[in-house]
Order: C-alpha cells, then sequence, then structure tokens
C-alpha cells in the first residue's frame, strides 16, 4: 500500500465527528454563560478579598520585624558602647592590686599598724597578717568583680549582635512573603478585572439579544403595559430588594411594573400571593403573578397561557421561560381584573 494510499485509509476509517450544532437558543445559552461569568466574578471577588486580608498580615509582621530589628540594634550599639567602660574599671582595678603589692612594703613601714612586721617580734607579726589577707582579698575581689563585668559587657554585645542577626533574617522572610502575597493580590485584581470585563459584556450581550414578543401578542390596557414594562427590563441584573431601574429581584420587578401603571401589589412574593383573585392554570392571560415553592418564595409575570418573565437569582439577569420551566407553581393570582 503506497502512504497516500494509507492515508487515505486511515482518514476514511476514523469515524466523523458531528459538527457542533448552535444552540437552539441562544438567549438561554447567554443566559447560561452569565451564571459562569458571575460565579467566576463571585470567586475571584472573594479570592481577592482573602489575598488583601492576607497582605495586611504580611505587612504588620514585616513592620514587626523591622520594628525589632531596630530594637536589636539599639541594644548592640548600647551594649558596645557598655563594653569600653567596664574594660577601664577592671585595668584600673588591676593596676590598683599592683601598686597595693607593690608598695605594701613601704605603706607597712610608714603605717603604725604593720610597724610590727619590722619589729622582729613573732606574735604581733602573725596577729598582723588578718588584716593583711583582708586587704589583699579586698583589692583581688575587686578585679574578679571587675573581670565579671567585662565578660558580661562582652556577653552582651555578642548576644546582641546574635539577635540583630535573626532580626535580620525574620524581617528578610517577611518582607519575601509580603512580595509574595503582593504578587498574588495583583494577579487576583487582575483576574477580578478581567471577570468584571466578562461580565459587562454579556450583560450588554443580553440586553442586545433579549427576545421582546411581538408587541400585537399582548393585549391594550394595564394588563398589556404591565407586561410591556416587564419586557423593557429583559437583561437587567438580579439584585436581592432591588426595586429598579438598574437591578430587580422577582417581586421587585413585579412591584415596579403594577406601579408604572398606578396600581400597587405588596413589596414580598409571600405578600404578592394573598392579592387579587386565584386564576385556573388553564386560564393564565398577561399580567397575571404566578407564585413557585412552598411557601412561596418566587414570582414571575405571565407574558401569555405559557410563558413569563422573572428576575430569577443571583447571577441571572431578568429574563423569559416556560411557566412550569421557572419551578413548581403553587399559586396563581390576578390583580388586574
Amino acid at each position: 500500500m503506497t502512504g497516500l494510499a494509507w492515508v487515505v485509509a486511515v482518514v476514511f476509517a476514523v469515524p466523523a465527528v458531528a459538527a457542533p450544532r448552535d444552540d437552539p437558543d441562544p438567549y438561554l445559552a447567554l443566559h447560561r454563560e452569565a451564571e459562569r461569568a458571575y460565579q467566576d466574578l463571585g470567586r475571584a471577588r472573594d479570592e481577592l478579598g482573602a489575598l488583601q486580608d492576607e497582605t495586611g498580615a504580611r505587612e504588620a509582621e514585616l513592620d514587626a520585624a523591622e520594628r525589632a530589628e531596630s530594637a536589636a540594634r539599639s541594644g548592640t550599639e548600647s551594649a558596645r558602647a557598655a563594653l569600653p567602660a567596664a574594660q577601664s574599671a577592671a585595668l584600673q582595678a588591676r593596676r590598683r592590686v599592683t601598686d597595693f603589692y607593690s608598695g605594701v612594703t613601704a605603706e607597712f613601714r610608714r603605717g603604725r599598724e604593720f610597724a610590727v612586721l619590722d619589729s622582729g617580734r613573732p606574735r604581733e607579726y602573725h596577729a598582723a597578717l588578718p588584716l593583711l589577707d583582708f586587704l589583699a582579698d579586698d583589692q583581688l575581689g575587686q578585679v574578679r568583680s571587675a573581670d565579671d563585668a567585662v565578660r558580661r559587657a562582652e556577653s552582651a554585645v555578642t548576644g546582641s549582635a546574635d539577635t540583630v542577626a535573626r532580626a535580620g533574617i525574620t524581617r528578610a522572610e517577611a518582607a519575601a512573603a509580603l512580595e509574595s502575597a503582593r504578587a498574588r493580590r495583583d494577579a487576583a485584581a487582575r483576574v477580578l478585572q478581567d471577570a468584571q470585563s466578562r461580565v459587562a459584556s454579556v450583560e450588554a450581550r443580553l440586553v442586545t439579544r433579549a427576545p421582546r414578543p411581538p408587541d400585537s401578542g399582548l393585549p391594550a390596557g394595564d394588563a398589556g403595559n404591565v407586561v410591556r414594562f416587564a419586557l423593557a427590563q429583559l437583561g437587567k441584573p438580579y439584585v436581592w430588594g432591588a426595586e429598579g431601574p438598574g437591578a430587580y429581584d422577582c417581586s421587585g420587578l413585579v412591584l415596579a411594573a403594577y406601579r408604572a401603571i398606578g396600581a400597587s401589589v405588596p413589596r414580598t412574593s409571600a405578600q404578592q400571593a394573598t392579592a387579587g383573585v386565584p386564576v385556573p392554570r388553564d386560564q393564565v392571560r398577561p399580567g397575571d403573578l404566578i407564585f413557585y415553592y412552598q411557601p412561596v418564595s418566587h414570582v414571575a409575570l405571565a407574558i401569555d397561557n405559557s410563558r413569563a418573565v422573572h428576575a430569577s437569582r443571583p447571577g441571572e439577569p431578568v429574563g423569559i421561560a416556560g411557566i412550569e420551566a421557572i419551578g413548581p407553581v403553587t399559586a396563581i393570582r390576578r390583580v388586574l381584573s
């Protein structure tokens, strides 16, 4: 088999891959994209918030490390400044001992207390020895004390130097940790910016591509105008507690739509479920309120007998869906006769 024949055989032996089909409902596909974008945005915000907290903690750690290093350096300078005085005191103590021993004979000869050393009287001589021992011990004790002071001063200098070295290591580690946290925070900020841009883009496309039923299909009068107002809000974001004009929650959209025609309904979906009169499912018409779940926690506005417009949930802007597709219907009410 020639090389070309082999290639042809292999190509035709591979099962054909079906070409991707366009989503039958591009607007619903945009809804799904928007939901993913909102989820990514939420995660990016959480990540950035956590990294901002971490950066603040690392900044505090570096500040503490720098202050500790500065205090250690000050301690070293103080220890070094005290060392010469201790060394000078030790030198002076040694000089006093030297002077004491070199001049003791003269002192003995001049002082009445030591005249016995030259008297040739052993008894008085032995009686004077304790005094000599006392004086010698006193001088030597001063030398030992001075030497101890020098050792303590030298130890303080060495210990302070070690403390400075350790503080420098801690400060360097804290600086590196802060630099890492800042880099990750800046990267998270860029991710958040990208997520915000993505959300803004998909929201703009949702508004542009929002399906709008032909106006001729809506009745004239208040019921039709309520639905027209709600359809004019397609693509606007869901925000809990919002009543427009930039965002809505489910009952806020209903409230704003009825307010637009001068009518009033209660604020929450549970309260709205008590307004007007009940309507059978097969008699739903534009403007009726469709309630979901038990207890009632969601409301939509009927466009016709099969579709409704509603503010669904965070991450999904105001949109259109089949009445049953939204959720389990638990009540239908008609506010406008």
